[in-house]
């Protein structure tokens, strides 16, 4: 894997990161990738070449947990997310994949739920899985993703270690005409609470990208179709379901300082996960929730694009990995 930000000694924004600066710094919080990289050439339909995979981020405990939803453009394929609007609560882990993968993905988890895999045998409990398009490099319509992939990303949960860049559901995915997929960011409150984000980047146009106010890219940079961004945020603060909406708002924030400007064709949404013990409102402000918010999702799609390698796709197709040194210039380092 490449450089994160602060491995390049950059930053965005004023706030202190945790730990490791990734959502595993919210305490409990766990993810698990599976992914697919299989064939090269010339795209032959159910045969690949196979750029794509599963995520699971998956919180602590047992559920339900405090979870608030916003959907920035609704052009996506997601499932489950009506009801965590409606009952602001998340009930099992939240999947991602590719868009025609939602349905193998919530196939395969409510098969471990039915077996007693996930420690609720029948349960009847919503599930989220969200959605990008992975089309660009993957062969999306040979329907890769599988039911038992959903077992191999959960048996890849981990809280020690994340892993960033062209992984799991992000293995295909584009970012500003160049190599996206899965980054993640935090910020420590002065309380002490932790407020982080896991990103699935899969948009922006390369004419389009801001580092710190100055742009990147030329528009002559590779051109990919309008994609997506899923945007999980978690946090320890104890908000309810109300304030946390208002905390997963203010992610519009963090990706349009990255230039984002969410196209006709994108599905950009945000779902927000709070872990923390109900109603301990005097042991934060929201404004500072707000403001960690807009910077763990500008951190975390810029770790997405950093650590991302170069990757071949069907038919030739090329992603390149961003070329670091011209963050570097846009951020005075070089």
């Amino acid at each position: 894997m490449r450089e994160t930000l602060r491995a390049l000694g950059l930053t965005v924004g004023r706030m202190r990161s945790g730990a490791t600066d990734t959502i595993l710094d919210v305490p409990g919080f766990r993810v698990g990738h599976l992914s697919l990289v299989q064939g090269e050439g010339r795209l032959r339909v159910g045969e690949g070449p196979v750029r794509t995979g599963v995520t699971v981020v998956a919180p602590p405990g047992p559920p339900p947990w405090t979870a608030a939803v916003h959907v920035i453009n609704g052009f996506g394929k997601t499932a489950g997310l009506m009801q965590v609007a409606e009952l602001g609560t998340l009930e099992h882990p939240i999947l991602l994949t590719n868009t025609l993968g939602v349905g193998a993905v919530l196939d395969g988890y409510l098969a471990l739920v039915r077996d007693g895999v996930t420690g609720e045998a029948g349960s009847l409990r919503n599930v989220v899985v969200a959605e990008c398009n992975d089309g660009f490099l993957n062969d999306l319509w040979g329907l890769h993703v599988r039911p038992h992939h959903v077992r191999a990303a959960l048996m890849d949960l981990s809280d020690r270690e994340l892993q960033q860049g062209a992984v799991g559901a992000g293995t295909g995915m584009a970012g500003f005409g160049h190599k996206g997929g899965i980054g993640s960011a935090s910020r420590v409150l002065s309380s002490g609470h932790t407020i982080a984000a896991l990103v699935l980047l899969n948009c922006g146009r390369p004419e389009e990208l801001i580092f710190r106010g100055v742009r990147i890219l030329e528009s002559g940079e590779e051109r990919t179709p309008d994609g997506s961004i899923i945007m999980v945020l978690a946090a320890d603060t104890g908000l309810d379901a109300w304030d946390l909406t208002r905390v997963a708002r203010r992610a519009t924030h963090g990706l349009a300082r990255t230039g984002a400007v969410s196209a006709p064709g994108s599905g950009d949404v945000v779902i927000a996960v709070d872990v923390g013990e109900a109603g301990r409102t005097g042991d934060h402000r929201l404004g500072e929730c707000f403001e960690a918010t807009a910077e763990v999702v500008e951190a975390a799609v810029w770790n997405a694009l950093l650590t991302a390698e170069t990757m071949v796709g069907q038919d030739g197709h090329v992603l390149r990995a961003l070329d670091v040194d011209r963050v570097l210039r846009a951020a005075g380092s070089v």
